[in-house]
């Protein structure tokens, strides 16, 4: 494959740098960094003879590369043009589509065409892979020795797995309240080095932030726009599992905004190099909780009949200082970093912003397990923010939706322990007799 030029773009000033070797993520004008690409190496193909080569990739027979093996790198000509194959560090990363049960779909309501692409069957259990696969390649190939992150416990365990086989070594820096017991023994079964702050993932992330600008770390969380890269296959996989055309919608839970921002960027490109059609198809709508809404409750203060005016909607913004509780702990973040990136591709594809109550997120969890499906908490909000959705006439009826789970609910016990409680779906035998567990169980 002819490689492409990779670059840092500002989104506000258009300024831009080289993307290997940077270490500086935000421009002097105080903007975000896009990664842009050259796009020369695309032209002696057409998009339908890519769309076969995407197709053929699908196969694994061809080969044992990562462009078979890997969901994000069969898109490589898309994701990351200008690496090199040497540099590609891949755990396989991949994402199941399924469509939604009986009980969900009645439970959301909208006669939907209701489909959950599940991104927490990867190696670490949640969609970070997807991006962690493009940016620790980034940094291989960029001959970064170390990483440092902030995490809710999602990105850590990426990071510490990813940077693990590339031989860099890898520091987390965690709330220590707000991760659960498995989310932090990811990163240290992969050796990284764990860092517990008493406090927020906002002041994790301020830390790791405050580290970087002083160019004394190397940063893996969205501060450094190479995730977004990855993240796009999301939209690539989506797009490829329909007959290369959009869902009529996304709904996405909002953490720091990784994903709302990459499925708009990947949407778009898609649009642009004639891959789909450029209709008003993938829209998206991203939800958040009600212990971190800072997007949502600013777009709800200026949004008439579903659409907000971007100037408003910026200018209403403010980071939420002090947090509520809620069991979908990974998105809770006051000050999410691509707050501008999740505005822009919200704005662009005129969805909205929600905020998902407590109860509900929870209650959609046991909704999906209810089908077979286990999801996580962040995927409870992002289902309870559709519910809503649906029922404020936002979501056209048969429209169809794909709603991105973004981590297994295996990582977050807790949430069915303390749901399933008063439900007497648990029950304890006193002695080992066959009849005493025949009464228990009612035969």
């Amino acid at each position: 494959m002819k490689l492409a030029t990779s670059l840092l773009t500002c989104m506000r000033c258009g300024d831009s740098k080289p993307l290997y070797g940077a270490v500086e993520f935000k421009c002097h004008c105080g903007g975000l960094y896009d990664v842009t690409h050259t796009w020369d190496h695309l032209q002696e193909y057409s998009p339908l003879q890519l769309r076969q080569i995407f197709d053929a990739r699908a196969r694994p027979l061809a080969h044992n590369g990562p462009m078979t093996r890997s969901g994000v790198w069969r898109f490589q000509e898309l994701v990351m043009p200008s690496l090199l194959p040497e540099n590609i560090v891949s755990l396989g990363e991949n994402a199941t589509i399924l469509p939604a049960g009986d009980r969900l779909r009645e439970w959301v309501g909208g006669d939907l065409d209701l489909w959950v692409i599940f991104e927490g069957l990867t190696m670490t259990g949640s969609f970070k892979d997807f991006g962690g696969t493009a940016h620790v390649s980034v940094s291989k190939q960029s001959g970064v020795k170390a990483l440092i992150c902030a995490s809710t416990g999602d990105t850590s365990a990426m990071a510490a797995a990813y940077a693990a086989p590339a031989g860099i070594s890898c520091v987390v820096v965690l709330p220590r309240d707000d991760v659960s017991p498995v989310q932090l023994m990811q990163p240290l079964m992969h050796g990284a080095k764990v860092i517990l702050v008493p406090g927020s993932f906002d002041e994790c992330m301020r830390i790791v932030r405050e580290l970087v600008e002083q160019k004394r770390a190397f940063p893996i969380n969205s501060l450094h726009p190479a995730r977004i890269e990855g993240h796009q296959a999301t939209v690539f996989l989506a797009a490829q599992f329909f007959g290369w055309e959009l869902p009529d919608l996304f709904v996405v839970p909002v953490g720091n905004g990784s994903n709302t921002s990459s499925i708009g960027k990947g949407s778009r490109l898609l649009k642009n190099l004639g891959f789909v059609p450029r209709d008003e198809r993938g829209r998206i709508i991203s939800v958040q909780s009600t212990a971190a809404d800072p997007l949502s409750s600013a777009w709800e203060k200026v949004q008439e009949n579903g659409v907000a005016d971007p100037s408003k909607w910026a200018a209403a913004y403010r980071p939420r200082q002090h947090l509520g509780k809620t069991t979908a702990t990974a998105a809770l973040i006051g000050n999410p970093v691509s707050c501008e990136k999740v505005m822009r591709e919200i704005n662009h594809s005129r969805g909205a912003v929600l905020t998902a109550r407590e109860e509900d997120l929870n209650h959609a969890v046991m909704v999906a397990g209810s089908d077979g499906l286990c999801v996580c908490p962040q995927t409870g909000t992002a289902l309870a923010g559709l519910r809503q959705a649906v029922s404020r006439g936002f979501v056209k009826k048969g429209s169809r939706v794909a709603v991105v789970s973004t981590a297994t609910g295996l990582k977050f016990p807790e949430v069915v322990r303390k749901q399933s409680e008063g439900l007497g779906l648990t029950q304890e035998a006193k002695t080992c007799s066959t009849e005493e567990v025949a009464n228990l169980i009612g035969v």
